[in-house]
């Protein structure tokens, strides 16, 4: 079934060189790199038998970034059912988008 969200924070907070991991980043003083967690698309389930046997909650990952080289994108897009969705500039900062499955 599926992960908890705890385990998510958890597992975007070791990636390497991000400084924070926000489930519900503050309106002010947010540290860079970091990563923001959102709940995003429908959850992906299988079933067999009338019985889920699969669940995978959709959640959207965006990497916040000065550095528009930054390698911390290619470390979240290689997770598993984890894909790029768009990119994007904002107030000076590099902003990388992905869907994830978790």
């Amino acid at each position: 079934m599926a992960r908890s969200l705890s385990e998510l924070h958890e597992l975007m907070g070791e990636i390497e060189d991000v400084e924070k991991a926000y489930i519900q980043p503050p309106s002010s003083g947010m540290v860079y790199p970091c990563i923001v967690i959102e709940r995003g698309l429908q959850s992906t389930v299988k079933h067999a038998d009338d019985v889920k046997y699969v669940l995978y909650k959709g959640y959207t990952i965006t990497v916040v970034d000065r550095d528009p080289t930054s390698l911390i994108p290619d470390r979240v897009e290689a997770l598993p059912h984890c894909t790029f969705d768009r990119f994007f500039k904002a107030n000076g900062l590099n902003h990388f988008v992905f869907q994830l499955f978790f």
